[in-house]
């Protein structure tokens, strides 16, 4: 996902794993030990999650990109709130903020 700005959260055949989860790290070597909650907006990430234990089958995967924490609405409006505010940002403000894939599950031989 490009530009992965908020709070990711991962959803794999209707279960869905959030904050802590998931691990979200830096591309660069440097920064590879900052927190995930710590990292800029602007910087390259790479977003890891477990795959659950799933029967052989096509799966839809959801990588949704949160304005804040799980079930902090108040921090949500906050932050979408100073992005519109500051508009150079509006191009990563004002898009979707989620992206797809499907992950397919062989059997085991």
């Amino acid at each position: 996902m490009e530009y992965l700005v908020g709070w990711p959260r991962v959803e794999i055949a209707e279960q869905i794993m959030d904050w802590p989860q998931i691990k979200l790290s830096a591309t660069a070597p440097e920064r590879n030990n900052v927190a995930g909650e710590e990292l800029i907006w602007i910087e390259d990430k790479i977003l890891q999650f477990k795959i659950p234990d799933l029967p052989p089958a096509d799966y839809r995967v959801i990588v949704h990109d949160d304005k804040g924490p799980p079930g902090d609405p108040v921090y949500s409006l906050l932050e979408t709130t100073a992005y519109v505010i500051f508009p150079p940002v509006w191009p990563f403000v004002f898009r979707s903020n989620q992206t797809e894939f499907t992950l397919r599950v062989l059997p085991v031989k």
